[in-house]
C-alpha cells in the first residue's frame, strides 16, 4: 500500500511566512501613519479653536490679549495662565471662551505658541508642535492666526506649515522663540514649560 502524502515543503512554508512578515510590517507603517495623521488633526483643531477663543475676545474687548509685564497683560506662558491652569483668576481670560470645564482637548502632548503685536494688540498667532513637546519629533509646527505674515514683528512667519529645525526651516527656531504652554493630557492639560 502506497501513500501519498501532500504537505508544505521548507521553501513553501518559508515564502509563506515571508508574506505574512511583509503584510504584517505594512499594517504597522501604514497604521503608524494613520495615528500621527490623526494627531496632527487634532492639533490642528485645537490651534483653530485657540485662535477662535481669541478672536471671541477681540470682539468682546477691542484687543487680543497682551503678554508682558504691564498691569493687564498675562506673563509668560500664556494658554496655561490664560485657560485657568495656572495663573490668577485675573489672567485665566480666555477660560469662559473654551466652552465651560474641560472645554478645551490639546489632543496628545504638544507645545502651545502664542504671540501678539505689541502696538495695539490687533495681530494674533497661534502654533502647534506636531512633534510631541517643542517638537521633540522635529515634525514641524502648523500656525493660524491674523498675523501670518506680520508675527513675531523681528522675523514674520509667512505661512501656516513650518518645518522643524532639522528640516532646514528657519521658521522652526523662530517659532520656539515665542511664548509657549506645553500640553500633556496626563497631566491634566496646560503645565508650565520646561
Amino acid at each position: 500500500m502506497d501513500r501519498k502524502y501532500t504537505a508544505f515543503t521548507l521553501v513553501e512554508l518559508l515564502i509563506v511566512m515571508g508574506i505574512l512578515v511583509i503584510l504584517i510590517a505594512v499594517g504597522i507603517l501604514v497604521g503608524r501613519y494613520a495615528t500621527l495623521k490623526s494627531q496632527d488633526t487634532r492639533h490642528k483643531d485645537a490651534a483653530r479653536k485657540l485662535y477662535t477663543m481669541l478672536l471671541e475676545y477681540k470682539n468682546d474687548n477691542g484687543s487680543y490679549p497682551n503678554l508682558g509685564n504691564c498691569s493687564r497683560c498675562i506673563r509668560e506662558e500664556f494658554f496655561a495662565r490664560a485657560l485657568g491652569s495656572t495663573g490668577t483668576e485675573e489672567e485665566q481670560v480666555l477660560k469662559g471662551y473654551a466652552g465651560g470645564e474641560g472645554g478645551f482637548d490639546g489632543g496628545s502632548k504638544a507645545t502651545y505658541y502664542y504671540s501678539v503685536d505689541s502696538y495695539d494688540q490687533q495681530f494674533v498667532l497661534v502654533c502647534v508642535s506636531l512633534g510631541g513637546i517643542d517638537d521633540e519629533a522635529e515634525r514641524g509646527y502648523y500656525c493660524v492666526g491674523s498675523g501670518i505674515g506680520m508675527l513675531p514683528e523681528e522675523n514674520p512667519i509667512p505661512y501656516n506649515d513650518v518645518g522643524s529645525r532639522s528640516s532646514g526651516d528657519p521658521y522652526g527656531a523662530v517659532i520656539r522663540g515665542l511664548d509657549d504652554s506645553d500640553w500633556d493630557p496626563r497631566q491634566g492639560g496646560f503645565s508650565l514649560s520646561n
